[in-house]
C-alpha cells in the first residue's frame, strides 16, 4: 500500500512570540478530500502557506509522495504536482476568462517569457484553456472580462487556473467565501467532480459543504490539531462541538 500523498510531521510556525501553528501532524491519502476547519485565527491559511512554500516552517517536516519538500521553494513544489487557490482574488479585471486560462497554461508549461506568440492565437494554449473552461463550466463565458463575471464565476476561474498546471494535489482556501446559496451549491458540485481525479485539501467555513464533501476532517484550534476523523466522528466530537461547531450539524 502506498503512503500518503501529503504528510506533515510536527509542523510549527511562530511570528515573534505568537505561536500560530504548533506540532501539526496531518496526512492526506490518495484521492481523498480532506477538510481543514476551525475558528478564525486557528492557523488554517498559515498552514496552507507552509505547505505550498510561501512560508517556511520553524519546526517539523513536510513530505509530498514520500519526498521531503520542507525546504523547497514554491515553484519547485508546484512542479511536483501541487496547486492552490487563494482567499483573496488576484484576477485581472480587464482580461477575459480565456486569456486568464491561456496565460495559466503558459505559466504551467514553464514558458512565461514566450511573449512573441500571442496567446489568443496559439493552439498549444487555447486547446488546454478550452478543456479547463469545460471542466469548470465556464465555456460560455470564455470571452467575458473578469470585471463582468459574477463572484461565483470568478471562484470557478481561480480554480481552473490552479488546475492549469495539472496538479495531483489541489489546495482550496475558502472557495465558497462570499457566495450565495445557489453559487455555493454549484461550486460544491464542481469540487465533488474534481474528487474523481485529484487529492484535495479544503479550508472552508461553510459547514454544510464541508460535511457533504469531505472524506475526513481535521479541526484546528489555536494552532493545534484538536481532532481528525470521518465527518460523523467530527460532528459528534464533544470538544469540537464546544470549541467550534456548537450544536451538532
Amino acid at each position: 500500500m502506498s503512503g500518503p500523498v501529503l504528510q506533515l510531521a510536527g509542523v510549527g510556525r511562530s511570528f515573534g512570540g505568537l505561536q500560530v501553528c504548533h506540532g501539526i501532524d496531518l496526512a492526506l491519502e490518495e484521492g481523498e478530500l480532506h477538510a481543514l476547519i476551525g475558528p478564525n485565527g486557528a492557523g488554517k491559511t498559515t498552514l496552507l502557506d507552509i505547505i505550498t512554500g510561501l512560508l517556511a516552517a520553524d519546526s517539523g517536516r513536510i513530505f509530498f509522495r514520500g519526498r521531503d519538500i520542507s525546504r523547497l521553494p514554491v515553484h519547485r513544489r508546484a512542479r511536483l504536482g501541487m496547486a492552490r487557490s487563494f482567499q483573496v482574488s488576484s484576477l485581472l479585471p480587464s482580461f477575459t476568462v480565456r486569456e486568464h486560462l491561456a496565460l495559466a497554461v503558459l505559466a504551467g508549461q514553464g514558458s512565461g517569457y514566450r511573449f512573441w506568440r500571442p496567446v489568443a492565437s496559439d493552439p498549444a494554449l487555447q486547446e488546454p484553456a478550452g478543456e479547463l473552461m469545460a471542466r469548470v463550466g465556464l465555456m460560455e463565458r470564455a470571452g467575458v472580462r473578469v470585471e463582468a463575471l459574477a463572484h461565483g464565476e470568478r471562484r470557478l476561474l481561480e480554480i481552473a487556473m490552479a488546475l492549469a498546471t495539472g496538479p495531483e494535489l489541489l489546495l482550496l482556501d475558502e472557495p465558497m467565501a462570499g457566495l450565495g446559496p445557489a453559487s455555493a451549491r454549484e461550486l460544491a458540485g464542481m469540487i465533488r467532480r474534481l474528487k474523481a481525479s485529484l487529492t484535495i485539501l479544503l479550508v472552508e467555513h461553510d459547514m454544510k459543504a464541508v460535511f457533504a464533501l469531505a472524506d475526513r476532517i481535521t479541526v484546528l484550534v489555536r494552532g493545534e490539531v484538536m481532532a481528525t476523523g470521518r465527518p460523523e466522528e467530527i460532528r459528534n466530537h464533544g470538544k469540537v462541538q464546544e470549541a467550534y461547531l456548537g450544536s451538532p450539524c
